[in-house]
């Protein structure tokens, strides 16, 4: 319970701290590890990014945004990529769309939106991912410009759809320190009150904190190195899972 508070903490932090930096317009990241934020691709701009993890999976998707004000997505999971016998799809395609209410100013930034793909296998039985999805989900995000680098800090809540063990609604925070253009260093919190119902295999009734280094190159490609679950909460893991992503981003 304590650690569940903690992540409460550190979303009402990333709401309502002013720390003594000079905020400047920086372009906030689209999704931390693994949750939104309220940055958003502008208009013609999209992005393509797969990522390799434990048990041989592999996650792939694209967004696009319209207008600056709108986003969507696609996704899709496969598992036992790389390893003989047949491949375990996962049984459902990943959909993402996104809405930015209120743009950052000397408030938080402000999105809405809806998000079903979660994260490892699939389970058709239990109606669920290992790691459960977003589902609707609301995030305030922040930026900032210290000596240190830039900083985004962004906080939210969440109901997922994958409700049939525990529906309880959820909340997220993250923070994303650029330390140079190039080098980013990311952290993800996760409450986990939807993943805590009693005799289900999935999490132990704690919180997930995953944390990520990314490297941009040139402007249109980035490489993340992923470090799952950092807490020990998901029960079938015997340690931290690890996982690579390449992205691509450009416009039309």
């Amino acid at each position: 319970m304590m650690k569940r508070m903690l992540v409460l903490r550190l979303v009402i932090a990333c709401l309502t701290a002013a720390p003594a930096v000079l905020q400047a317009g920086i372009l906030s990241p689209i999704y931390n590890v693994d949750h939104p934020t309220a940055g958003l691709l502008e208009h013609g701009e999209y992005y393509c990014a797969g990522r390799i993890g434990p048990e041989s999976s592999v996650l792939a998707g694209l967004g696009v945004g319209i207008k600056g004000i709108f986003q969507i997505g696609a996704s899709f999971g496969v598992q036992k990529v790389f390893e003989r016998g047949s491949l375990a799809a996962n049984d459902k395609v990943g959909f993402q769309v996104k809405v930015r209410l209120l743009e950052e100013y000397q408030t938080p930034a402000l999105a809405i939106g809806f998000d079903n793909q979660g994260r490892g296998f699939y389970h058709e039985d239990a109606e669920r991912y290992d790691r459960k999805s977003p589902g609707f989900y609301a995030v305030l995000s922040k930026n900032y410009l210290t000596a240190a680098g830039e900083i985004s800090l962004h906080g939210g809540a969440n109901y997922s759809t994958e409700s049939e063990d525990d529906g309880s609604p959820d909340f997220f925070a993250g923070a994303d320190w650029r330390v140079i253009s190039e080098l980013s260093f990311l952290f993800d919190a996760d409450a986990a009150l939807n993943d805590n119902a009693d005799g289900v295999m999935f999490g132990k009734g704690g919180i997930y904190i995953d944390g990520a280094v990314r490297v941009n190159y040139g402007g249109h490609l980035s490489f993340m190195l992923v470090f799952r679950d950092l807490t020990g909460n998901f029960k079938p893991a015997g340690g931290v899972g690890r996982e690579f992503e390449i992205s691509v981003w450009d416009s039309f």
